[in-house]
């Protein structure tokens, strides 16, 4: 499974562009991931999401995106997804009932919150040991980025290690 930071980083498509260019790429973003966020995010939620959260989205993916690509001057980038995680404090309670059951609770609405996680899950994998396992795919045009998780792995999906394996393919077959 794709880190949830990765992921967000990824709404930058080479192919289709920016997957979070206005409230409905993030709402699409947003029911995608939601079986992997904490904060609990409902279709009402989704439904109210404005260009002002899907402009936040962005700032927060392209704060990422600089961060894993290891920005010249990471400053700014970092202000934004610190600044972000401020913006929704979440805590933990407990629900009674059988099993007692972990809830996550914010004061925030839901988009701010799960972006709030996002940004979060962010700052953990680019602080931890983890951060020398992101890598942008070596892929010809590809924008994607992965966790190099195997040591042979050079490509953000089978789809880009096909494309350049068939490229290498074709330009040793015209050699001929």
């Amino acid at each position: 499974m794709v880190h949830l930071a990765v992921a967000l980083a990824n709404t930058v498509r080479a192919s289709t562009g920016d997957a979070l260019a206005g409230p409905d790429g993030l709402a699409a973003w947003l029911r995608e991931v939601r079986p992997r966020l904490r904060t609990p995010v409902t279709e009402a939620d989704l439904d109210a999401i404005t260009e002002r959260d899907a402009a936040a989205a962005r700032r927060v993916r392209d704060a990422v995106r600089a961060l894993m690509a290891g920005a010249a001057e990471p400053d700014g980038h970092v202000a934004e997804l610190n600044a972000a995680c401020r913006a929704a404090p979440r805590w933990h309670e407990l629900v009674w009932g059988e099993p007692p059951a972990l809830a996550t609770r914010t004061a925030q609405p839901a988009v701010p919150s799960a972006l709030a996680e996002v940004a979060e899950q962010a700052i953990l994998l680019l602080s931890g040991p983890d951060r020398e396992l992101v890598r942008p795919c070596g892929a010809p045009g590809c924008v994607q980025f992965f966790l190099k998780e195997h040591p042979r792995r050079e490509w953000c999906s089978a789809g880009c290690g096909n494309r350049v394996r068939v490229a290498r393919h074709y330009a040793r077959s015209r050699e001929r």
